[in-house]
């Protein structure tokens, strides 16, 4: 019995440390049409769907950069989400989510109004919304609606938050113009802040995998990789200019660069 723990024991460090030393490795940067600005990603099989604010579109792109389709007409569509074949985009100017699904365009019933919608994020009958000029998050669960954070800069305050995502029944906010994460139980109550120590200058966006986290540090043309505890493994930098949102798909990473016309891909390397 103690040869087989000790075998289980140095088996699970040699893994750790396996772990420990992959990194995330540029690959590529998949060239957009000449004057699109992507600002989020969702992935949908095979393709992207990627939101160009400043031409009131969404275009659907293969990983060669390709156009496959289009949605036009969306005033400043921004972090948009996809779940169980529904495409989600939040309206920024009209205050209004909409949802695509099987060519059919429909609005997202919703029991709290947001002004100006950011972002959200949708896990099963949990809905969380960054309602960006109330400066804080509308979390719709069952129909039943609470919300999360009001205006400031303390610890449990929001200022413009623009992303928000649901993982393991906590609440991750890209606090942006706070430069900061911030973490919240269901109910509502803080639980850690993450990136004032890293330099954040707007934190824009937040993507997870099982490992961790990535926060898009937007004015410092940076991507932050994070662990489950908040603390950081690694800086991305190279081919990243202006990160709007991160995504991950498997051993592949995405970053939108919003102020040049592409989106690079990173993947983890051991």
């Amino acid at each position: 019995m103690n040869r087989f723990l000790i075998i289980l024991f140095f088996s699970l460090m040699l893994f750790s440390c396996r772990e420990e030393g992959r990194k995330w490795t540029f690959v590529k940067k998949i060239e957009l049409p000449q004057k699109a600005r992507p600002l989020a990603m969702a992935k949908t099989g095979a393709d992207l769907w990627f939101s160009d604010p400043d031409r009131f579109r969404l275009l659907k792109i293969d990983l060669n950069g390709k156009v496959l389709d289009s949605i036009v007409g969306i005033q400043r569509p921004m972090n948009i989400d996809f779940n169980k074949g529904k495409l989600y985009v939040p309206e920024f100017l009209t205050d209004t989510i909409w949802i695509f699904e099987n060519g059919k365009k429909y609005s997202l019933s919703l029991n709290a109004k947001p002004q100006a919608p950011a972002g959200l994020n949708v896990k099963g009958d949990t809905i969380a919304i960054a309602d960006f000029y109330n400066h804080r998050i509308i979390l719709q669960i069952n129909g039943k609606v609470s919300f999360i954070g009001k205006e400031g800069h303390d610890k449990g305050e929001l200022y413009y938050p623009i992303d928000v995502k649901v993982q393991d029944d906590k609440i991750y906010v890209a606090d942006a113009y706070n430069n900061r994460v911030q973490v919240f139980d269901l109910r509502g109550k803080i639980l850690n802040v993450i990136g004032e120590q890293d330099g954040l200058n707007v934190a824009s966006a937040i993507a997870f995998n099982k490992n961790g986290f990535a926060v898009t540090d937007q004015e410092n043309s940076r991507v932050l990789i994070y662990d489950l505890n908040g603390t950081l493994q690694q800086i991305l930098t190279t081919n990243i200019n202006y990160p709007t949102d991160v995504m991950f798909d498997g051993n592949m990473l995405y970053i939108t660069n919003f102020k040049e016309n592409s989106i690079v891909e990173y993947s983890m390397q051991s």
